[in-house]
């Protein structure tokens, strides 16, 4: 009974943290970049309301408005099994989940955090606090993706911004990129800030940019990421590439990249998969 008490703690503790981690990226983090990047460093590289200071801020706004709207978008789309009406007899390849009590379709798993079944679950994801499944996968890959691009983008100005900001004083600037943290205590400035903002641009994008390289692949390979797990499996979803991207992105896949609002209707339900059988 109290080991019972222990584990529901620990989950509401858990759905607690990453809960505060989507409200830190979205009310604090995503604001203060913006801020950082249009108001400290673009007007030291670009001469303000010339036509590429517009073009810049455009950019930037269109970056902007897909990261934040694909990170609520991921959160507030349901890809579990609850309130889905599944058939009650087993199928080929369906199993059951001991916790919810009932049959749950292939590619489906059960995530002690979110304490439900996931329909084609891929992993648990911190940064949208629920699980990446059938209806929300679109949104987190173009997440990761727009934020590497920002990342990117930001750090190429951000160079040019330290090299004009910063000064050598003894080395003391290669002690502030080793420790930047510790130089918060020591020596705690401008400076200082700029060097700590532009070293987690760094780990963010190179973060990001592997998050999508890592799923893309998967994608592209008509698999999620307990299957590239499991190499003993026996059971192929791979469609071929198109289908395998309109399996995830929708029959307007073409489009889905502008707008995380666009309607593009996935071509199944996540719950019947045309598989094949590699023993065969």
């Amino acid at each position: 009974m109290l080991i019972k008490i222990q584990t529901v703690h620990n989950k509401k503790l858990k759905r607690f943290l990453e809960h505060s981690v989507y409200l830190l990226i979205v009310f604090i983090l995503v604001p203060g970049f913006v801020y950082f990047e249009l108001c400290v460093v673009l007007p030291t590289v670009v001469e303000t309301w010339t036509v590429p200071y517009i073009i810049h801020y455009v950019c930037a706004a269109f970056l902007l408005y897909n990261i934040v709207g694909n990170l609520i978008c991921g959160m507030f789309t349901d890809t579990s099994i609850r309130g889905k009406i599944l058939e009650c007899e087993f199928k080929e390849n369906w199993t059951m989940c001991t916790v919810c009590e009932c049959p749950r379709p292939p590619r489906a798993w059960h995530c002690d955090t979110c304490d439900t079944c996931i329909i084609k679950r891929d992993h648990h994801c911190t940064f949208f606090a629920c699980c990446v499944g059938y209806y929300n996968h679109r949104y987190f890959m173009f997440f990761t993706l727009y934020t590497f691009i920002a990342m990117v983008y930001a750090f190429s100005y951000n160079v040019i911004f330290l090299c004009n900001f910063t000064r050598w004083n003894h080395g003391l600037i290669l002690a502030k990129f080793a420790l930047p943290l510790v130089s918060f205590v020591i020596d705690f400035g401008e400076e200082t800030l700029y060097v700590f903002l532009i070293e987690l641009n760094f780990i963010i994008g190179a973060f990001t940019g592997a998050l999508f390289i890592f799923h893309f692949n998967n994608i592209l390979n008509g698999r999620i990421t307990p299957e590239k797990k499991d190499s003993n499996k026996v059971v192929s979803y791979d469609n071929g590439t198109k289908q395998n991207i309109i399996e995830v992105f929708g029959h307007k896949w073409y489009l889905s990249w502008i707008s995380p609002f666009i309607n593009s209707p996935l071509p199944g339900n996540g719950v019947e998969w045309n598989v094949e059988d590699k023993h065969k």
